[in-house]
């Protein structure tokens, strides 16, 4: 059975990254293709892929996939990404403007978006035009799926109250109805294995300690009556259903919870990690990855996390996914097939279920900026630059202060460079870019002291 993609953006997720990795403004870059004589990459497995992609370097928040060369990709200004071979390469669709968080297809063809007030977004012809539906005005929507062409479900929050946002729809979004489970959730995830067994994760708030925690909900009749299922965990953000027994769903703090009768129990499996998990997808009953945002311990920057599971979660394992970049989606098509999706631009992509990881869209190879400690000092003053994609070595690899280049160097790692302000850096406010094989960095500001 088809599966939509797991919804991934939360919001008090994404303002956390935002906070750290200090990317307030991140370039939407609509190019179709890559320069003349770009050149080609290779990915798991060994296949030379040209690099064709969209060059966007939007933060993406959800993927889904129908086969194995069929896809959309979503998130930041209004990106709508699509593929037919696989992610080989990416062109761009979609309407601009509106944040888009989840993405659904429940065919080669039909399709449906769901972001920040942006209602539904849907598509009958692959995604070469997108349409707004009336449902959703009003609420920030996070997730979304669709069992077929016409049985959808939409969930997120009402941006003024935070409260709970359950909308259906029977005719393929022609028309969306409000549907309530009284727990006045916010929800962030919602999964159907057929039109009338479904389930939305999301997060409650504790009158008594004003903490929050979990809430599940479940239906078994298309919504019309949703009840809830405690867990008693953390915050939830994404939920998989591969069949009407089998579940599971993840959250913060490397937070696991499985069911083998439809969410009746719900039993906590362990993942080995804090890592703040926003997305889980099942093939079966058996094989499954989650992925997220995981803290470094050397400069306290969050990077990318993947798990994976071939024994219904019993034990889940680390896949290294050779990008430090955080993760907010995953879908596979089969038990081999997957992609995952996340901070700029990243979509990385398995044919052998997750043991080998590569990227798909070049333009997230560049290195990126996320701090500067401190943001202003003398000349050969100590900088230190925290970001990601930087490279293990220095290699060719610079830094500018303007137009002046440092050339003392103390250290240099992946997520974080070491140097000297230049000795003739031009005082005032300049901007710092790193550059290495792979690209040049966004800038950052930093003021040059006399």
């Amino acid at each position: 059975m088809l599966r939509s993609a797991t919804p991934t953006v939360r919001p008090a997720a994404r303002r956390r990254a935002s906070r750290l990795l200090g990317l307030a403004l991140i370039l939407l870059t609509f190019a179709l293709a890559l320069p003349a004589g770009a050149s080609a990459y290779i990915s798991a497995g060994g296949a030379t892929l040209t690099a064709q992609s969209s060059g966007s370097t939007a933060d993406l928040y959800g993927v889904a996939f129908i086969d194995a060369t069929h896809g959309w990709a979503v998130g930041a200004d209004g990106t709508v990404l699509a593929t037919t071979d696989g992610g080989a390469t990416w062109s761009v669709q979609g309407p601009g403007g509106v944040e888009l968080h989840a993405v659904a297809f429940s065919d080669a063809t039909h399709g449906w978006a769901v972001g920040k007030a942006a209602g539904v977004l849907a598509t009958t012809d692959a995604g070469a035009t997108w349409s707004a539906q009336s449902g959703g005005v009003g609420a920030e929507l996070y997730g979304v799926t669709f069992v077929d062409a016409t049985h959808g479900w939409a969930v997120g929050s009402v941006r003024s109250t935070g409260a709970e946002v359950i909308l259906a729809t029977t005719d393929g979004g022609a028309t969306w109805n409000a549907q309530s489970s009284g727990s006045n959730a916010k929800l962030f995830g919602v999964t159907f294995v057929d039109a009338t067994h479904g389930w939305a994760v999301g997060s409650t708030k504790d009158a008594a300690t004003g903490n929050w925690t979990s809430a599940i909900l479940a239906t078994t009749d298309g919504g019309a009556k949703w009840s809830r299922q405690d867990a008693n965990s953390a915050e939830l953000f994404g939920i998989a259903f591969p069949d009407a027994t089998h579940g599971w769903a993840v959250g913060n703090s490397g937070t696991i919870l499985a069911t083998a009768d439809g969410g009746a129990t719900w039993d906590v499996q362990s993942s080995g990690t804090d890592a703040g998990l926003q997305a889980v997808t099942f093939r079966d009953a058996t094989h499954g990855w989650a992925v997220g945002s995981a803290k470094d311990a050397a400069t306290g920057n969050r990077t990318g996390a993947i798990l994976a599971t071939t024994d219904g979660g019993a034990t889940w394992s680390k896949q290294s996914s050779g990008s430090s970049r955080v993760l907010s989606d995953v879908a596979f098509s089969d038990a081999t097939h997957g992609w995952a999706v996340g901070q700029g631009g990243t979509i990385l992509a398995t044919i052998d279920g997750g043991a080998t990881w590569s990227r798909q869209n070049p333009a997230s190879y560049a290195p990126m900026i996320a701090k500067l400690k401190p943001a202003s000092g003398k000349r050969v003053a100590t900088v230190t630059i925290s970001g990601m994609d930087f490279g293990a070595a220095q290699g060719a690899g610079t830094v500018k202060f303007g137009a002046k280049a440092c050339t003392r160097y103390i250290s240099w790692s992946d997520t974080q460079i070491k140097c000297k302000v230049p000795a003739k850096a031009k005082y005032g406010e300049v901007d710092v870019i790193v550059t290495t094989a792979a690209g040049t960095s966004n800038p950052m500001s930093f003021t040059v002291k006399k």
